[in-house]
């Protein structure tokens, strides 16, 4: 056994975040933050989902008014070209570009913090690099998609976003059921879900049948955290039907990771408590609803033979 610092980080957002020089800045201090609360021998970093969206360049001229889905819509509008899909193809003029800033800000975090971290998803194509053609687009669909990479900063997986909220099959995206969501590394099997998917027991089961140890999971979550909802609250159902489902009584899933976005966009508000499980009980849980924090529980687990 040899010990892990599991952290979730709660990314605040607003529409100042996202100039690329503003934006490598904080997340290079949140992880900063993380480390001051490491004791472990080797750490796993996770954070939000989404946000990071809002690079793509033409939003910095944009008034950011009507919520994500209106915004991402008049972003579309703004940029189309001759497309027969104008609307996609708004976003893959910056996809490279983009891409690019991503994995290495990214990157260059988990290396320079010796961490395995989960980039917050963004929307993004998929993107492929070969020695002939450089870095190019696999093809012209959008995911929801977060890239996970190693201490040295590596990447060492891409996971896109399998199960889709009815805005977000409305707007641009595409379901990632082509990517795999598992990573072996040397502390072992980590797994993806990506916000919604956590939700849905056949992503679960099957995580926990390809024997996921750790779930990671980026989330960001624009219902009123407090309000009623089927009976009980938001926050109630999140965690019931959420985490404590996803972690209790599993096979393989020890422990979970749930990080949170919370923030402002366009008038609408993100909220959340970033939180860490295992079993279906909370190990360390954010106080906050709206405002960032940095959440961190040390684990024990078996390491890989021969693992770094």
């Amino acid at each position: 056994m040899k010990t892990i610092d599991l952290t979730a980080i709660q990314v605040h957002f607003d529409a100042t975040t996202f100039s690329r020089e503003s934006f490598a800045s904080a997340m290079d201090r949140y992880v900063r933050l993380a480390r001051g609360l490491w004791r472990g021998e080797r750490h796993v970093t996770v954070f939000p989902e989404f946000f990071p969206t809002f690079l793509y360049p033409a939003f910095r001229g944009m008034t950011l008014k009507g919520g994500p889905g209106k915004i991402l819509l008049k972003y579309a509008l703004k940029n189309t070209g001759l497309s027969l899909n104008p609307l996609r193809q708004a976003f893959l003029n910056h996809a490279l570009e983009i891409e690019l800033f991503y994995r290495e800000t990214f990157g260059a975090l988990a290396g320079e913090f010796k961490t395995y971290l989960l980039a917050p998803s963004i929307l993004m194509p998929e993107v492929d690099f070969e020695s002939s053609r450089g870095t190019f687009l696999r093809d012209k669909r959008l995911y929801n998609m977060a890239y996970l990479f190693s201490p040295q900063g590596r990447l060492i997986a891409k996971i896109a976003k399998r199960n889709l909220t009815d805005a977000e099959s409305r707007i641009l995206f595409s379901r990632g059921s082509s990517f795999g969501n598992i990573a072996e590394t040397s502390i072992g099997t980590l797994g993806v879900a990506i916000c919604y998917d956590m939700f849905f027991e056949s992503e679960v089961r099957r995580l926990d049948s390809s024997g996921c140890e750790i779930l990671l999971v980026p989330s960001c979550n624009f219902a009123p955290w407090k309000a009623h909802l089927n009976g009980s609250t938001q926050e109630r159902v999140w965690f019931r039907d959420g985490p404590i489902s996803a972690s209790k009584d599993r096979e393989n899933i020890r422990f979970l990771v749930n990080a949170m976005a919370v923030g402002d966009i366009g008038g609408q508000t993100a909220q959340g408590r970033s939180s860490i499980w295992h079993n279906g009980k909370v190990l360390a849980i954010s106080r906050e609803v709206e405002r960032e924090d940095v959440v961190n529980a040390i684990v024990e687990l078996d390491f890989y033979p021969g693992g770094l």
